[in-house]
């Protein structure tokens, strides 16, 4: 049955594009703390939960709950800037549209806040396209680790091999393969050789169709 899948969307360079306003966040926050917060960085970090990022930037030595204070001012800042500036990316709609007319669920699994979150999908307008959101909130270990897409699974009663995870980011394509998920990934935010491992590697959505999707669901099931 066609309703017994799912394709999970990342929010941030999947259905928006966030990248810059996030590195504009990042360096504003770690001015104020006296840290220098590089492009570099920022690439090879790009999808992680921010805590982990902040940690990674100021070192172990600092004190837990001002990485969480400093993490929670760099989001702050980013719906700040974020606020009224964002448009779908190329082929969003039609493709959440598209999936959802056939009866395929759809989900958010994003590494960012549960503000961030509802924010995006607000300003889009495209919220009660998913059966299912889940945010950092919700996972204890972020992206590489599976846990944001398995969650997804389980709450909707599907088997992870019935879920495919529209991705830009190569933490998000480790963790969708981790969780034994099929994965389309997109080159908004990184370039092809970092992103091996997707079943499907293409510039945006306008590339791919329900077609394409079930094509890989029925490839990855042995479905004839």
């Amino acid at each position: 049955m066609i309703n017994d899948f799912c394709v999970i969307f990342d929010m941030d360079g999947v259905l928006a594009d966030t990248g810059p306003i996030h590195f504009e966040s990042w360096v504003k926050m770690a001015a104020e703390i006296g840290v220098e917060f590089t492009r570099e960085i920022f690439e090879d970090t790009f999808g992680q939960q921010s805590p982990t990022i902040t940690r990674k930037l100021v070192g172990p030595e600092v004190d837990e709950f001002l990485v969480e204070k400093w993490a929670s001012r760099k989001e702050f800042y980013y719906r700040e800037i974020v606020r009224d500036k964002l448009t779908p990316l190329p082929g969003v709609i039609k493709i959440i549209k598209e999936l959802k007319s056939e009866g395929i669920k759809l989900a958010i699994g994003s590494s960012g806040p549960p503000e961030n979150v509802d924010l995006i999908l607000s300003q889009l307008n495209i919220k009660t396209f998913f059966n299912v959101i889940i945010t950092a909130a919700e996972v204890k270990k972020g992206k590489p680790e599976p846990d944001v897409f398995l969650i997804v699974a389980k709450n909707l009663n599907i088997n992870p091999k019935n879920c495919l995870v529209i991705e830009d980011a190569p933490v998000g394509i480790k963790a969708a393969k981790r969780a034994g998920m099929l994965s389309i990934a997109l080159t908004t935010t990184h370039n092809r050789e970092e992103l091996f491992g997707a079943q499907l590697i293409v510039n945006d959505l306008t590339e791919i169709n329900l077609a394409d999707i079930m094509r890989l669901f029925k490839q990855n099931c042995n479905i004839q």
